[in-house]
């Protein structure tokens, strides 16, 4: 184990880039605003003797194919990895011409904190490794001969899959909420766009938001309250963050709001918006929420339709998972910050160094009272698993053991 002392940094002084909001004919909405650090501006002052210790604890490692990030369950129990050859990019981003994938191994392992990582099952599949997982398995995607593509879930103890969306289609992006709601893309095997698939979890229902002007919904992110969805709108070199509510199939449809994020991207700089946040991009808190990797700024940003503006992680972050309503476990290219994000706009985020290697943070439960996480720190086609634990110090300064 090991415990490091903690200096507070706070970042440079900030600006605020509006961005003009695009909307429906039936919500009206201020526009979303963006609060960055002013690169030319000096260091603020540092902001006194806080500090905090910082534990984490190696448990394993797990094999993976130097592009998907495992899936944690919901409890920290369980952790899937997908080792093998990565899929590509075609298939990735089911774009037309998808074929068949080789087979890789999914490696189930079980997280016990004091005996680490045990194998509980391997599955040798043509799978994808999905967006998400809930308390009884792990999404998967499987590119079809037929150019179709389907969705299913993985029991965490039993290793079968079920397949959830098996209908001659091409679905993908999957994400299961709260209740076993999913939501999906969805097109027809020779169509360019994506429609907007929420199927509910009680099973009254399937809702579709079709596609506008061949602009494809893409990457749609269930909160944790159970009453909102976030989505990508992807068109010809743009790309727009978009949300609805899932109260009622109106609101869902014709309720959406979208808010202009790039008009120079790429589908594979859109892929990375949320690929880095995986089942996290939603963190918990109070009120509904996203955390994207912005395209042009590099940079995350965390935005709510409750307050309307988006407040931008320290410049280079690029994965983080949220402890709280404001502060989390940042991963930058320089190491890993507990950021605390800014109360309102004009404010910058601070941070606190907690280590100079960066590794990709994942939220479980706290332990008396500490805020805990996973860390995933990738070499060589491996990540090294750790349990970290954060122990917050006020006023004096107690030093390393």
């Amino acid at each position: 184990m090991i415990i490091g002392r903690l200096l507070a940094t706070t970042s440079a002084a900030t600006l605020a880039l509006l961005l003009a909001g695009c909307v429906s004919e039936r919500i009206e909405r201020r526009s979303s605003r963006f609060v960055l650090p002013d690169p030319d501006s000096a260091e603020a002052s540092d902001t006194g003797d806080r500090g905090a210790e910082f534990r984490w604890l190696s448990i394993g490692a797990l094999e993976y194919d130097d592009f998907s990030i495992p899936l944690l369950s919901p409890d920290a129990r369980w952790i899937v990895s997908r080792s093998g050859a990565a899929p590509g990019w075609e298939e990735i981003l089911a774009e037309p011409g998808s074929t068949p994938i080789p087979a890789a191994i999914f490696t189930i392992n079980e997280i016990d904190g004091s005996s680490g990582l045990t194998v509980h099952k391997k599955i040798r599949e043509p799978w994808i490794l999905g967006r998400g997982a809930d308390e009884r398995g792990f999404l998967v995607e499987e590119p079809l001969e037929s150019g179709a593509r389907r969705i299913g879930r993985v029991g965490w103890e039993s290793g079968e899959v079920t397949w959830l969306v098996d209908e001659g289609d091409v679905a993908a992006f999957a994400s299961i909420g709260p209740g076993g709601d999913l939501a999906y893309s969805r097109r027809g095997i020779d169509d360019p766009a994506f429609d907007l698939v929420l199927r509910l979890g009680d099973g009254s229902g399937t809702w579709v938001l079709p596609s506008r002007w061949e602009r494809s919904w893409i990457d749609p992110v269930l909160a944790p309250d159970g009453r909102t969805l976030f989505a990508l709108s992807r068109g010809d070199g743009t790309v727009e963050l978009a949300w609805t509510r899932t109260t009622d199939e109106s609101r869902f449809r014709d309720g959406i709001s979208t808010h202009p994020i790039s008009v120079r991207t790429t589908p594979r700089r859109a892929h990375a918006m949320l690929a880095p946040q995986v089942g996290a991009a939603s963190p918990p808190g109070t009120k509904a929420r996203i955390i994207f990797l912005h395209p042009d700024l590099g940079r995350l940003v965390e935005w709510s339709p409750e307050t309307d503006f988006a407040r931008p992680f320290p410049e280079g972050t690029i994965n983080a998972a949220m402890l709280d309503g404001d502060s989390g476990i940042a991963a930058t290219r320089d190491g890993i910050q507990l950021v605390q994000l800014a109360d309102g706009i004009g404010r910058p985020p601070t941070s606190l160094k907690l280590a100079e290697d960066t590794a990709i943070p994942r939220s479980i439960e706290p332990f008396e009272g500490n805020s805990r996480f996973l860390l995933l720190r990738p070499n060589a086609g491996r990540y090294e698993v750790m349990i970290g634990e954060l122990l917050e110090e006020s006023g004096e300064d107690s030093g390393s053991p």
